[in-house]
């Protein structure tokens, strides 16, 4: 091919080989572009493409073009054939699978239809996740009646024996013909609803109508709220308060007739004054400071109303959450459809869950997280080969009058008054890791480590899910770096927070965010080589001269080879 042939299809993709990639190629007789793109596991590459017709390399730049301005965003990847050679044969794909112009074109269309889907499905798990939530209450406000309803009836049955025995007491002291006893109510045991709740369970899980799914909810909370207003609950409750106090009434009553019988039986006969210490009773009762039925059922129902105000304004997804959290509930977490809970996790979604799961820890929780992060790279949590002078370097730092805040958020238990005191400290602190409990991932990732020679059976691995960030475990030279596919379901500690040095201001600490670190617990796990042999890549700069107002690359020298090995982690069984 021409070089002006191949300079005017570059003009016509906007690429002008003047500060920017792609260059014209221009070697002896070889006529092609060099080229620069991000690789997902070994960085930035630079190689070379030799189009062999018009064709060739129309197609080349259309689909260049597009992945610049696209690739990120959309996942597609540019893969080689070989990662040695300056030339190789250069593929775009997407999940591992090739995709011409006219595909890569679609991609944005599907996307949008795919998020659209993939938004839906998850505001409809999210509403049968509500509903779920509703029929536990359900259950649990049902429980709660009915064992109000039993205590009641125990504490039913206690007044009245003791009614009925302070009646005869009664009738033997006064000689009356007949006692006023009262006779027992049998109540009606409630319905058991659990199996009819469960049924319904199941058929929720089934429909697949934001719509039915939106009224249904509705319903239910309507349901619940006529559950907590209705006057027989209401009645109950108030009968519970009242009857322990009635009762206590009932035996101060009992005492004054059986020692006042008593007394009539002996030999002397004394003069009592029963009456007047019966109308004692009644009087001094608790009883009668009582607020009345009606005041009761008035405030009850009232504060019912003022809750269920409320759910009109909230997003019917997080009504049932509203309900939990307001009654203190514990209701367990809702289990939907077999199918939805296999469904394969993205890469994204995963990771949001863990950044879900790291911002609902306690803080003492993200604070130990973050400690083991901002460390674990400078050394300090492997005491045993920690330095004199990274401790009084560590110490200086913490000590200084600006990292204050820092220090009381995350070193108030790192005692700095000298070295041993202070490794002994980092080392506490350090184990504190293991009162958490790990995340379990929801789907495969790819991490990112360095280590030399070989993986170590220390109890923790540091982890990556930037390549940029990948940690060294020992910070010798020549590391190897290791790929890793973390497997579903593997137990892992996520902080995406690390102290480091303002750049502006050496001597202050700051609190860094997105910067993604995974502790996998080498103990839990099983780490097998994918590959034993070790993958060289080699890194290449394009050599740049200035001719007839264009930048041509007229070489690529090798500047560095990089060694990877792929590895795959996953929990052991």
């Amino acid at each position: 091919m021409e070089k002006e042939v191949l300079q005017k299809i570059l003009y016509k993709y906007g690429f002008y080989s003047l500060n920017k990639e792609p260059f014209l190629y221009v070697k002896n007789n070889e006529i092609g572009i060099s080229f620069s793109f991000k690789d997902p596991f070994y960085g930035e590459l630079t190689r070379i493409f030799l189009p062999k017709s018009i064709e060739e390399a129309e197609d080349f730049l259309a689909k260049y073009s597009w992945y610049k301005k696209n690739g990120q965003k959309y996942q597609v990847h540019i893969k080689l054939s070989d990662y040695k050679k300056e030339n190789p044969e250069i593929v775009f794909e997407k999940n591992n699978q090739p995709y011409s112009l006219e595909e890569l074109k679609r991609i944005p269309e599907e996307k949008v239809e795919t998020m659209s889907l993939q938004k839906e499905d998850k505001y409809i798990r999210k509403l049968k996740r509500c509903l779920l939530q509703l029929l536990e209450i359900i259950k649990e406000k049902i429980k709660i009646q009915e064992d109000t309803y039993q205590n009641l009836g125990n504490l039913t049955q206690k007044y009245y024996t003791k009614y009925n025995y302070y009646e005869n007491l009664r009738k033997e002291y006064y000689k009356l013909k007949e006692a006023h006893v009262i006779k027992e109510e049998q109540l009606d045991p409630l319905k058991d609803i659990n199996d009819e709740l469960e049924t319904t369970a199941g058929e929720i899980k089934k429909i697949k109508d934001r719509q039915q799914l939106e009224n249904l909810i509705l319903v239910y909370t309507e349901f619940i709220e006529k559950l907590e207003s209705s006057e027989s609950l209401i009645k109950n409750k108030y009968e519970l308060i009242r009857l322990p106090l009635e009762i206590d009434r009932l035996n101060k009553k009992i005492e004054i007739l059986e020692n006042a019988i008593k007394r009539k039986k002996g030999w002397f006969n004394k003069k009592d004054n029963v009456e007047e210490e019966l109308n004692n009773v009644e009087k001094e009762s608790i009883v009668n400071q009582m607020v009345s039925y009606e005041q009761y059922k008035e405030n009850e129902q009232n504060r019912v109303k003022e809750k269920y105000a409320m759910v009109p304004d909230l997003d019917k997804r997080t009504i049932g959450d509203f309900l939990i959290e307001f009654d203190n509930l514990k209701i367990k977490e809702p289990t939907l459809e077999q199918e939805e809970e296999a469904k394969e996790y993205t890469y994204e979604e995963t990771m949001t869950e863990l950044e879900e799961n790291f911002e609902q820890r306690s803080n003492e929780e993200k604070k130990i997280l973050t400690f083991y992060h901002s460390f674990i790279r400078k050394s300090l949590i492997n005491t045993h080969s920690i330095s004199k002078k990274e401790v009084e370097d560590f110490i200086n730092t913490i000590e200084n009058p600006n990292n204050i805040l820092i220090k009381l958020k995350y070193f108030k238990n790192i005692d700095t008054s000298d070295v041993d005191k202070c490794i002994e400290s980092i080392r506490k602190e350090a184990e504190q890791i293991k009162t958490i409990k790990e995340d379990c991932l929801k789907g495969n990732i790819n991490v990112f480590f360095k280590e030399n020679k070989v993986i170590t059976t220390q109890n923790f691995l540091a982890a990556s899910t930037k390549r940029i960030l990948s940690p060294s475990q020992n910070n010798l030279e020549n590391d190897i770096n290791y790929i890793a596919l973390l497997k579903k379901d593997t137990p892992v500690y996520f902080a995406p927070i690390e102290l480091t040095f303002d750049l502006e201001n050496d001597d202050m600490l700051i609190q860094k965010e997105n910067q993604p670190f995974l502790l996998i617990d080498v103990q839990k796990s099983s780490i097998q080589n994918t590959n034993s042999d070790i993958i060289k890549i080699v890194k290449y700069q394009a050599v740049k001269e200035k001719k007839e107002n264009i930048t041509v690359v007229t070489d690529l020298k090798r500047v560095k080879i990089d060694e990877y090995r792929y590895v795959t982690i996953e929990r052991k069984e």
